[in-house]
Parts: C-alpha cells; structure tokens; sequence
C-alpha cells in the first residue's frame, strides 16, 4: 500500500468523523500538504460542511514542539486568508441605478409570489429557442 493511503488510514482511524456535522470522512476528505522526514501535515475537510481540521503526523523522533508550530502557521495562515478583505466592488461593474422599487412593486410581486407554483423552468422559458 502507498505511504499516503496509509497515513491517511492512521488519521482516519483516529478521526472517524466530522466533529461538526458527524460526516463519516474518508481518505478523499484528507490532503497531504507537506511531507518531511520526520512530520507529515495534512488538512482534513469535511465535504458537507467544509469544516477544516490540520493535523500534524510525527515520524520517529519527531518533535511535538515543532508539530504544534507547524499546525498553529497553517492555522494561522488559514485565518489570514479568511480575514482578508473581499474583492472591493468598483461602482464601474454594478448595475445601472434603475427606478426605486415603489410600494405598487411591493404589492405586485407579493401577489405574483402568492400564486406562483415553483415553477422557474416554465417561468423563464425563452419561446424562441
């Protein structure tokens, strides 16, 4: 068996299941992000949930104090990623300003959903193609 099926094996026996949402994982839901001598790091994420979990295999004689480090820089660079501003909307790529929405476009769309039945492939259906 290759070395990454088996640890990812090792994780999986030591991490059955999706501490948020109880998703059994499997060896897809794991990713091997780095692979030294003495220490693999690897993600686990939940495909349902998309919650992320870092886990640090040491080999040997690996050093805990340096699989602590190494998982508080992945957690840490995660964060940095996730904290980082969204792209700035430019007014340019928003839509034109239209008529503001009167109280008669209130009435008439509540209406409209009032009736309406689910039904979005026959509601926007183009005749012409």
């Amino acid at each position: 068996m290759e070395p990454d099926v088996t640890m990812k094996r090792i994780v999986l026996d030591r991490m059955e299941r999706c501490s948020v949402c109880h998703r059994v994982f499997s060896t897809d839901d794991i990713h091997i992000i780095n692979r030294q001598p003495d220490m693999w790091t690897m993600m686990v994420e939940c495909t349902d949930c998309h919650s992320r979990n870092f886990v640090a295999a040491l080999m040997n004689d690996g050093d805990p104090g340096e699989a602590r480090l190494a998982l508080r820089r992945l957690s840490n660079a995660v964060s940095r990623e996730l904290a980082s501003p969204a792209r700035e909307i430019d007014p340019a790529d928003t839509l034109p300003a239209g008529e503001p929405v009167s109280a008669s476009d209130v009435v008439d769309m509540h209406e409209f959903l009032r009736e309406f039945d689910g039904d979005f492939k026959r509601l926007f259906h183009n005749p012409a193609s």
